[in-house]
């Protein structure tokens, strides 16, 4: 298969109904491609999944730091003996404030089914 632009000589042309295209657009905005990228990617066999939400990297981010501050919280509790509830209240925080991103990225937008 051709992979650099340059390389791709020949054009390939079809008709489809407005509502043919208006769901193929549809699912290519959410795939997050160029429409002759995911045509053709259609046409080879790839299973083309949508996007990932923009933020998704922040969120795995802010989890395995969240997940870190925790585990060095534990460590220090079971090196002392003791629980500093300073550090406690700001991870609660940190989870909390996490646990509220997630929830508005993945809540479903009205309108959608």
């Amino acid at each position: 298969m051709a992979d650099k632009k340059e390389d791709r000589m020949v054009q390939v042309h079809f008709r489809v109904t407005q509502t043919e295209l208006d769901a193929i657009k549809k699912n290519q905005d959410k795939a997050g491609l160029r429409l002759s990228e995911y045509a053709r990617r259609l046409l080879m066999g790839e299973i083309v999944v949508a996007a990932p939400p923009a933020d998704l990297n922040y969120l795995i981010r802010e989890l395995k730091r969240i997940g870190s501050n925790l585990n060095q919280l534990l460590k220090k509790l079971n090196v002392l003996g003791i629980a500093h509830p300073l550090e406690l209240e700001r991870c609660a925080d940190d989870i909390r404030e996490i646990l509220n991103l997630i929830y508005e990225t993945y809540r479903p937008k009205k309108g959608d089914d």
